[in-house]
């Protein structure tokens, strides 16, 4: 989905500003487009050429001079990439929203605990040629925090690798629609357990998704881990990042964005979560039953802040990238967050509430 603003005023030269969404985890700004709020902000100025558009991982690193205003809302473990990579970029709001992480065994498998996961295999997803292979650092985070429950680490299993490419070939698609490949992959998963390739498997589908198979069952489920920061997992910190140039040239529409995005969090909290599923649903091609089964309070997951103990799991993270290969610079990311546009948009959208701007 995307959208360029354009203005009846036409300037001779406009600023071009890009406002990407992931399409992959339900983001602030995923609510906050359908509403109308990100257009309604941005449509009047008539200097800009704003788009707006869901859009997954690219890897990119470099922009030209005229594409160097951007937003960026998506999973925190790109942007970790992309500031390990020397992305000129800050961190200007994060949001938590607890998800279902779960790893699975057969009912049938003997495995009935955690530690009973001792020298037994463990499927790994990977992705082939991949610059930064997302799925395969969550996976391996899930797998890391469920075997620390009972005091083991990766060392202590057999990681079997299942190239994703083939993985995705062999699933049947009776139905071109996201509800429908998540059943498929959910039986393709319940199929090789069954066969013996693994012994246990983090999948991608939430524990609902993956229980209606009756030969599963859950092992253990991230969500339950008592440590915030051991929650940690790529689909559950979202992160708002910025372009340096955009914060030092453009500062007023990176606080005027999250003041829009304030108003959003608003919204959710005046409605039920099965309306604010459905209203995310819209700018995804998923259907909001998956959002519900997944999460547990959308409304409260889209609410951003740069609160300590996000701040101490983003840091977690960049650790666990590093340590792990999937990063190979580090750098110190106190420096890379900036608290001072969400406390200007705090004060922003408390000045347009008294003025009567929004509701």
């Amino acid at each position: 989905m995307s959208a360029t603003l354009t203005s009846p005023t036409q300037p001779t030269t406009k600023t071009k500003f890009s406002y990407t969404i992931c399409p992959g985890v339900p983001t602030i700004s995923a609510l906050a487009a359908p509403l109308g709020f990100l257009h309604e902000e941005f449509t009047p100025d008539a200097d800009l050429d704003v788009t707006i558009k869901h859009i997954g991982f690219t890897g990119k690193t470099e922009w030209a001079h005229e594409d160097r205003f951007w937003i960026r809302n998506a999973g925190h473990t790109p942007a970790i990439w992309g500031r390990a990579k020397g992305v000129d970029s800050r961190i200007i709001a994060l949001a938590w929203l607890e998800g279902t992480y779960p790893v699975v065994t057969l009912t049938g498998s003997g495995i009935r605990s955690v530690a009973d996961l001792k020298g037994k295999r463990l499927a790994l997803f990977r992705a082939k040629d991949a610059l930064f292979d997302l799925q395969y650092g969550g996976q391996l985070r899930t797998y890391t925090t469920t075997l620390a429950t009972a005091g083991l680490t990766l060392n202590d299993v057999e990681l079997v690798t299942i190239w994703k490419e083939k993985f995705d070939a062999t699933v049947k698609r009776t139905k071109d629609t996201k509800k429908q490949a998540a059943i498929e992959s959910a039986r393709e998963i319940a199929d090789r357990l069954n066969r013996g390739e693994f012994d246990a498997i983090a999948p991608f589908q939430s524990a609902a998704e993956i229980g209606v198979h009756t030969s599963i069952r859950v092992l253990y489920d991230v969500r339950d881990n008592p440590d915030f920061v051991s929650r940690v997992h790529p689909g559950v910190l979202r992160s708002i990042l910025v372009s340096g140039p955009l914060l030092r040239e453009r500062r007023d529409l990176v606080v005027r964005g999250l003041a829009r995005l304030l108003q959003a969090a608003d919204w959710a909290k005046a409605h039920t979560p099965e309306e604010v599923a459905a209203k995310l649903a819209e700018g995804y091609d998923v259907y909001p039953e998956s959002l519900t089964s997944k999460y547990e309070n959308v409304a409260e997951g889209v609410q951003i802040d740069l609160s300590e103990n996000k701040i101490a799991a983003l840091k977690s993270q960049k650790d666990f990238l590093l340590q792990h290969g999937e990063i190979t610079e580090d750098f110190d990311v106190e420096p890379w967050v900036d608290h001072g546009p969400l406390k200007e948009a705090h004060a922003l959208y408390a000045d347009w509430k008294k003025s009567g701007k929004v509701k």
